[in-house]
């Protein structure tokens, strides 16, 4: 149970072996990593976790066909490898197979032989098992299979195998996982400066943003994993570093099943070659991504109306005959990635490689940026490797390359297989939501249902999410807000849009009541969420 106070008190008075700022998906598979392999570690966020760019991401867990004409071979090996470690061993209750339609169009990207072998080449990379190989088809089957797409200029097309997860539950329970085995967690805890002994870092000043204290944090190394924020940490250890990042935009769009009733996940390609992915998720549609410079400040990404006109195009140019508008958006968000900057040129961001940047300052500051989500744990592994060796201790095993995640382990010899007696005790439409969500964790939200069966009803109607959940939130996942529950515990805002919007009152009167608002910051609540996400479909 992550408790808030208990690690605040901990920063306070501990030295830990290992820093790490940013909980991100990147900083919270090093801080379980680290922890599992017995260091003392603290992870601190200034913002939620998973609260910018690892909660914005296209939700897939792929090795990226696309980088295959790029060369980049050794990370679409490695990814597809971790995407079958995640959806086989690791986090199989958060990660599920999707199988995607990729039709071929002349003068197009990719041509009939071309995407035939490179599936072949990325099912055999995958090392995927023969009944779930691509299958190539011909223009009259890519027409059967989805009857939306244009038929001018259709050759053929393929279908094959991918998968994707919630990104926020993934980056959550590397959190989880890393607070169990140790590890010092808080989110809205921010780095205001260094502090230096023999050219060295040796220590953080922190703020509490949600009770106002500052403190220091002393560490024998600081890692930093800020994501789109890691040049202005760097600056913080030395002002006149240079930036090592190039931050692009992604956004995403989200429409209901209704307006864009497509059979199939589509793999869609612009006239450049960038690609498009349409997938649906029960009653919803997400579409994305764009790539394009970023600017301006990281707190301020938005969806912009050209971003908005930019994917209604591919849409209206792949599937003709459904006529999407500005208005039929139910929601949208935009992330940044940090990618790699290069010494000279400036390539296209779509051509930019994905590899992580690891940098380490002389005050011993060390700096990852960037990378794909599915090679996390990876990445992870290198940093800590690293990390070990700076700190004379043997790296070992990485524990990590077996281990499951928190909700893919068994939870207790009390608990029987599936859930047990609280699982039987809620309806079964509200246990089969949970444990979705929580996988063999579920029963930890279950009895707070069990214990009083008004939670165990839906939120609001047709909402996928109970109100015992909310609790559960508040007292073991740190939720502070009505957006950390519906946009990143639960992934609502972008799953139920709508939903999510009539759920909110709801969210707040249980959370006000677990956390001792007052009716005016109860009220605060639900107009703050109201407005983000009507901000996010009201575009232009």
């Amino acid at each position: 149970m992550l408790n808030r106070q208990k690690n605040l008190a901990r920063f306070r008075d501990e030295e830990f072996d290992l820093a790490v700022i940013g909980a991100g998906i990147n900083g919270a598979a090093v801080a379980r990593d680290a922890a599992m392999r017995g260091l003392s570690v603290a992870l601190i966020d200034r913002g939620d976790f998973a609260g910018a760019t690892s909660s914005r991401s296209s939700k897939l867990i792929h090795g990226g066909f696309r980088y295959l004409p790029q060369g980049q071979f050794k990370l679409v090996y490695a990814a597809l490898r971790e995407r079958e470690r995640l959806r086989h061993l690791t986090a199989p209750h958060l990660v599920h197979p999707i199988q995607f339609l990729f039709p071929v169009y002349r003068g197009r990207g990719f041509n009939r032989f071309t995407m035939a072998m490179g599936l072949t080449l990325y099912d055999m990379l995958a090392g995927m098992p023969f009944n779930e190989w691509h299958s190539t088809l011909n223009a009259a089957e890519v027409r059967e299979t989805e009857p939306a797409l244009s038929r001018d200029g259709l050759t053929g097309g393929a279908m094959y195998f991918d998968a994707w997860a919630d990104d926020a539950r993934v980056t959550f329970e590397n959190v989880l996982d890393a607070d169990l085995h140790g590890a010092a967690v808080a989110n809205y805890t921010a780095v205001e400066n260094f502090s230096m002994t023999d050219g060295k870092i040796a220590s953080a000043g922190l703020r509490d943003l949600l009770g106002g204290a500052s403190f220091e944090l002393r560490a024998a190394k600081f890692l930093n994993a800020a994501g789109p924020w890691v040049d202005e940490i760097r600056r913080m250890d030395d002002p006149l570093s240079k930036p090592c990042v190039r931050l692009t935009k992604g956004v995403h769009l989200v429409f209901a099943r209704t307006v864009l009733p497509v059979r199939e996940s589509i793999v869609l390609a612009d006239d450049r070659g960038r690609i498009v992915f349409v997938m649906p998720h029960d009653r919803y549609v997400l579409v994305g991504t764009t790539d394009t410079d970023y600017p301006g400040d990281p707190a301020g990404v938005r969806t912009q109306p050209d971003d908005i006109e930019y994917l209604l195009a591919v849409l209206a140019e792949s599937l003709p005959g459904i006529k999407l508008k500005n208005a039929d958006v139910a929601a949208s968000f935009a992330g940044l990635r940090a990618l790699v900057r290069a010494e000279k040129g400036a390539a296209a961001p779509s051509a930019v490689p994905r590899e992580e940047v690891i940098l380490e300052s002389s005050s011993g500051l060390i700096t990852v940026a960037g990378g794909k989500f599915t090679t996390h744990r990876e990445i992870a592994q290198k940093l800590v490797d690293l990390v070990m060796k700076r700190l004379g201790r043997p790296a070992g095993i990485c524990p990590t390359l077996a281990t499951p995640f928190p909700g893919a382990r068994p939870l207790g010899a009390d608990d029987e297989p599936g859930g047990g007696a609280a699982m039987r005790s809620i309806p079964a439409e509200s246990a089969e939501i949970i444990k979705v969500r929580y996988g063999t964790r579920a029963p930890i939200v279950a009895r707070i249902a069990a214990r009083r069966p008004e939670l165990a009803e839906p939120l609001s109607r047709g909402c996928p999410a109970i109100a015992a959940e909310v609790v559960h939130a508040v007292g073991s996942e740190m939720a502070h807000s009505v957006g950390d529950f519906l946009i990143r515990r639960t992934s609502l805002s972008w799953r139920s849009p709508l939903e999510a919007e009539t759920a909110a009152p709801a969210v707040a009167r249980i959370m006000a009541a677990e956390l001792g608002w007052d009716r005016a910051r109860e009220d605060a609540e639900v107009a703050s969420f109201t407005h983000e996400q009507q901000s996010r479909r009201a575009i232009g």
